[in-house]
Order: structure tokens, then C-alpha cells, then sequence
């Protein structure tokens, strides 16, 4: 196998390069070619040997990427002979993770063809890569999913004639607007309608006897959670024994952001939060690693495929053309450009004006830092000296509720990273707080809420001498009664030390009540989606009482808050750590000690003893090789560490 540069499909050049620029050693994986002599061959050309064609047909079917990186044409208007496959970072993810047969969960912005990228790709499965396979299309409305299944026919016919009568069966082929037969392999397509009644939407789902299923605009797919979750049992069925047999199998949902108003709107998000985001550090997962952090961070084992414009090559003046071509809905706008699920404000805390201040900072995480195979998300190069303040909020995966961990700068108070997982366990969540605070960030103070399961992960940390220095405590005194030998009864001061934060009736009312003027002045802080959507689906009850909407979270939201509730109502950050209320750059710890030196100079012997393996070649080595020698002084040292650190977006330690 090579890796084909001669290509003249452009953009598989230039995701290559994306990758590698994104420090992604498998970068070249779209470029593949098992038969070199196909190199520069066009096979659409007319004048195609027979002993070419038979080359052609032999990589199709073993190579989807070369299937869609020369053969694919795109029907387009005014262009009889269709436009090659134009490849981007959402539509590699698609045809990569379906390779893999994973199940996948895909939000676009519009104009990025997700539907079209998915029909594609089964294309080749159905005409190269299957036999006895069958797919669904399921859409919200009939007519739509007919639609996507005469895309599928477009594509087949847009391939080169001699390859199209390769695949088919001209006289026992079936080819009418609801259903197709690949005779020569036995597959079949076959479009659905909607439901019109949950028994209809049950019955739907529960004649989904396939290994194969595509669920398109899945948000507004009425009834959706009923047909999923009838459908999936002989899903599951008929995917083990794809999977027996060699045969693709997987589920594919594709859709717009939906108002969270609807049964069906509600569903769809949620069912997106359970799903793991994929990253670019993924594809130098192996296998093993891949389905452990699917495993580890997915309930539903779903891959979330959710990139921003910008992270698909789209710059501001694109945003500009779609605005004024959207005439300014900006309702429209958030939802299908910038990919935001809409809700009432009718009961929302925040206004709109408010609210589109924050999402204005909002940025995707500059890289992950995995740890323990799960992704703390980083909008910042870290500072691995830096005194952050790492809040969590604990939950025991168990439940719908998440565990939020918050890692935020001491100066002023932005958030530099940020964890949520609602599977992780009490167990997994101390080993991951444990790494943070004792192998990556040495100067950080730990809050953790002291609810049922934070409680045993707080008195396990009491108990490590490397950590308990550096935890939020608070002085509580209580009243004592002690009965004299003489028969009086006298009550005694005593002064307990309180480890984390109480979150009860009083203390969440604090926390909700300096929230507004930290959203109105500080708006700027939220660069994380995780905690704009939190604030997005504050309600006020009935009752006054401030709370997310019951399809929604607020855990990264209150994770940040346990830590603003310190620091306007505690005294330990103040005393004890020197963080006052009013930012400050005396709040920042810079490196000095003679311990924290030496700690540096260990992870930079640990990483040049990697060199030899899993970075051996890497430019960036040869790049800080140079700079070893000028490690004598103290601040040489601190650069040199910080570069090496933060340029290893996998280093897990």
C-alpha cells in the first residue's frame, strides 16, 4: 500500500495536511492505494483497458478511500459529468468511523452535505462491500426519506458506465422510488415513512430487522424515541451477526438542532449528550483504544461528529453571505449555522440579549488532554505551573446527572478547561482528579462539593499528603453542650475544618443569586459550550426557585459556581491561597522552587525517552532537541517544558 500525492482530488491533499498540522500521526490513511499502477489514472476515461478496469474494480472494493477520492462524481447543476468528492473534517469523520462500524451521531452546519456524505458512503457499502446487507432510511416525513434514496441512485449513476454494469444486474435489479435490490449481492435499501401514533411508531421500529440503519433530521423525526428504541433490539441482533460475517452494521443519525420544546427535540439532544464527542486525537487511537473510550465516555455508544464552520474551512465572509441569505434570523442562524438547540425563553433565567453575549466567546476546545482515556478539554495552551483552581461537581454515573470537573484561571477567573461525563464512575473519577492534582498540575487548588458521592472523594483526599494542602477548607464553629459535675449545663465553641463545598438550599441560592452579575460583567469567562448550554436551560419555577429544564444539565455550570461561591462567600481562597474576589496578577503562581524545576526536567527526560518510540520522526523533536541547550537557566527550563507539554495534545503522562 502507498499513500497516493499525485491525486488531483485537492481537498484529500489537503485534509492530509489538516491532520498533520493538528499533530495527528495518521494523517494520511484518505491518501491510500493498494494498486500503484492506478496512480494518475482517471477512471472516468474512455479509453480504460480491460485489464485497468479489473484493477479499478479490485481497489473499489477493498479501498473505500480511493472509491471516494477518484471514482464519486457529485451530481451538481450545470455540470453533466458531477464534481469529485469534496472531503472536510466532518465527512472524513463519517466514512472513518463507519469503516470501523461504529455508531454515529452527525450535526453540520448547513451546506456541508451530511446527508449527501452518508448516502455515499452506502454507496460503497451496498455496491462493493456488502452481501445479504440491507439499509433503512428513516426521515420525518416519507417524501424525505424516498428523496434520500433517489440520492443513492444519482450517485450509483454517476459512476463510470463500464463500473456501473460491473456492479449491476440490469434484468433482476429492483429500482422504484421506495425500495432497491442489488441483485448480483442480495442488498437491499428500503425508504420508511413516519409514525402517525405511538403503536404505528412502535411497530416502525420493531420491523427495523437490520444491521444498517440511517435516521436523517433526526430531531424532527416525531415519535423518534419510541422508534429507536423499538427498532434497536433486532438492530443489535442482526449487527452481531454482521459483524460475524464481515459485513458493515451500524447506526447513522444525521440532523439540525430542533427547538427543545418538542417530545422529539428534547429527545434528540439528550440523546446527543450521550454520546462521546469525537476529536482529531482519535484517529491515532488503535481498535482497543477507540472502543475504550467509546466505552468510557459514551452511555449510548454513540460517536458525537460535531464541528463549527470555521473547523470545516469556512471563514467570516462565508458567515457573512449565509446571515444576509438567512436575512438576519438569527433564531434560524444559531440553530442551523452555529449549531445551537433553540428553547423557550418564556421561563429562561437569562434574556436572549444576554444569553448571545455569552455564546459570542463561545470557542470549540483548542485540543484535549486525555487522562486516563478521558478528554479534558483545553480553550487554551495550559500552564502546567500555574495555581488553577480545579472544581468539581460529583456525580456517580449512575444517573442522568453528570460528574463536572473545571479547571479555572486564577486571575481572573476565565475557564481555561473543562470535563463532563455522565458515566464515569466514583472510582474513575478520583484516579482522574488524583492524576490532575498530583501528575499534571502540581500548584492547583481542589474544591469538590460535598454532596453524597463527592463526600467519600473528599475524605479520600484529606488523607494524601501531596493534595490536601492545596484544598478549599472553611472554619465552621459549632456550639457544643458539656453537663458540669455540678449539674449546670454549659455549651463550649468548637471549631471544625469543613473539606469542599455544601451545596444545599441556602448555599445554591448564593450560588444563583451572584450568577446575573457574573453573566452580565463577566460574560466573556463562558468560552465553553458545555456551560453556555448549561445557562441556556436555567428556569425560574413556579416557585422562584432557579433550576435547569428537565431535558437539560446545569453540572458544568455548577461546577464553576462551587468555585465562585468560594470565593465570594468562603474565606479559604483569601487566606489561605492569596485569590481575593478582584482579579489580580498576584493571584498567578510562577514557577520558582528548586522541587517544581525538577519536576519539569523529569517530564522532559520521560518525553525524550519517548522519542524513540511512538514519536520518533516528529519534526517537533528535532525542533526542542536544539533548544536542550539552553536548559541551564530557570526560566529556559519553564519555556522549554511548557512547549513540550502543550504541544503533546495526547500526553496523558
Amino acid at each position: 500500500m502507498i499513500y497516493d500525492l499525485k491525486t488531483k482530488n485537492r481537498s484529500f491533499l489537503k485534509m492530509a495536511s489538516v491532520l498533520k498540522e493538528n499533530k495527528v500521526k495518521n494523517n494520511k490513511f484518505m491518501l491510500a492505494l493498494y494498486d500503484e499502477s492506478l496512480s494518475g489514472i482517471d477512471p472516468h476515461r474512455q479509453d480504460l483497458t480491460v485489464a485497468q478496469k479489473l484493477a479499478i474494480f479490485k481497489e473499489c472494493s477493498i479501498n473505500k478511500w480511493y472509491y471516494l477520492r477518484e471514482v464519486v462524481r457529485i451530481p451538481v447543476e450545470g455540470k453533466e459529468d458531477g464534481a469529485k468528492y469534496k472531503l472536510h473534517l466532518g465527512n472524513l469523520s463519517i466514512s472513518y468511523l463507519k469503516v470501523k462500524n461504529k455508531n454515529i451521531y452527525v450535526i453540520l452546519p448547513r451546506q456541508h452535505f451530511k446527508t449527501t456524505s452518508v448516502i455515499i458512503d452506502d454507496t460503497w457499502s451496498m455496491l462493493f462491500a456488502s452481501y445479504n446487507s440491507n439499509i433503512i432510511y428513516a426521515h420525518k416525513e416519507f417524501r424525505d426519506s424516498k428523496a434520500n434514496l433517489k440520492s443513492f441512485k444519482d450517485i450509483k449513476h454517476g459512476l463510470p458506465e463500464w463500473l456501473v454494469d460491473f456492479v449491476s444486474d440490469t434484468k433482476n435489479d429492483k429500482d422504484n422510488e421506495e425500495y432497491k435490490l442489488i441483485a448480483n449481492r442480495n442488498n437491499t435499501l428500503k425508504a420508511i415513512s413516519s409514525a402517525n401514533s405511538d403503536d404505528a411508531a412502535d411497530k416502525l421500529g420493531r420491523g427495523m430487522r437490520t444491521a444498517l440503519i440511517y435516521f436523517d433530521e433526526f430531531a424532527f423525526l416525531a415519535r423518534n424515541e419510541i422508534i429507536y428504541t423499538a427498532a434497536y433490539p433486532a438492530f443489535s441482533r442482526a449487527s452481531e451477526n454482521a459483524k460475524k460475517n464481515g459485513v458493515p452494521y451500524g447506526i447513522t443519525i444525521t440532523t439540525t438542532p430542533n427547538s427543545l420544546e418538542p417530545d422529539h427535540g428534547k429527545y434528540a439532544k439528550a440523546f446527543m449528550d450521550d454520546a462521546v464527542l469525537w476529536r482529531l486525537q482519535c484517529f491515532d487511537m488503535t481498535d482497543d483504544e477507540l472502543d475504550e473510550y467509546i466505552l468510557k465516555n459514551s452511555k449510548n455508544d454513540f460517536v458525537l461528529i460535531q464541528f463549527t464552520y470555521k473547523e470545516l474551512g469556512r471563514d467570516e465572509n462565508w458567515l457573512t453571505k449565509q446571515v444576509r441569505g438567512m436575512q438576519n434570523n438569527m433564531m434560524k442562524i444559531k440553530r442551523e449555522i452555529l449549531l445551537d438547540w433553540p428553547r423557550s425563553t418564556d421561563t429562561s433565567v437569562f434574556k436572549e440579549e444576554q444569553l448571545d453575549k455569552v455564546f459570542a466567546f463561545v470557542k470549540p476546545p483548542m485540543f484535549p488532554l486525555f487522562v486516563n482515556n478521558y478528554p479534558i478539554d483545553f480553550y487554551e495552551r495550559p500552564d502546567f505551573n500555574m495555581n488553577y483552581i480545579i472544581s468539581c461537581d460529583i456525580a456517580g454515573g449512575l444517573s442522568h446527572d453528570s460528574t463536572a470537573i473545571t479547571l479555572i484561571a486564577p486571575d481572573d477567573f476565565r475557564i481555561v478547561g473543562d470535563f463532563r461525563n455522565n458515566k464515569i464512575d466514583t472510582f474513575n473519577t478520583q484516579q482522574l482528579i488524583e492524576a490532575l492534582m498530583t501528575d499534571y498540575f502540581r500548584n492547583a487548588i481542589l474544591i469538590i462539593e460535598r454532596n453524597s458521592f463527592g463526600l467519600n472523594l473528599v475524605q479520600y483526599f484529606m488523607k494524601q499528603s501531596k493534595i490536601e494542602p492545596r484544598m478549599i477548607r472553611e472554619e465552621r464553629i459549632s456550639l457544643g453542650e458539656k453537663t458540669q459535675k455540678d449539674g449546670f449545663t454549659v455549651k463550649r465553641k468548637t471549631k471544625n475544618l469543613i473539606y469542599g463545598v455544601d451545596t444545599n438550599v441556602k448555599t445554591r441560592k448564593q450560588m444563583f443569586d451572584i450568577l446575573p452579575e457574573i453573566v452580565d460583567v463577566e460574560y466573556d469567562k463562558f468560552v465553553s459550550k458545555k456551560i453556555y448550554d448549561d445557562l441556556a436551560s436555567l428556569e425560574r419555577k413556579d416557585n422562584g426557585k432557579i433550576e435547569h429544564a428537565s431535558d437539560s444539565h446545569d453540572d458544568a455550570l455548577m461546577s464553576y459556581l462551587i468555585f465562585r461561591w468560594s470565593l465570594h462567600f468562603g474565606t479559604c481562597l483569601r487566606d489561605r491561597f492569596k485569590i481575593s474576589a478582584i482579579p489580580t496578577d498576584r493571584n498567578i503562581k510562577t514557577i520558582s522552587s528548586a522541587s517544581d524545576i525538577a519536576r519539569i526536567e523529569s517530564i522532559i527526560n520521560g518525553l525524550n525517552a519517548m522519542e524513540s518510540n511512538s514519536f520518533a520522526g516528529n519534526p517537533m523533536y528535532d525542533n526542542l532537541k536544539a533548544q536542550d541547550k539552553i536548559l541551564n537557566e530557570e526560566e529556559d527550563l519553564k519555556s522549554n517544558a511548557f512547549a513540550r507539554i502543550c504541544n503533546l495534545n495526547n500526553f496523558d503522562g
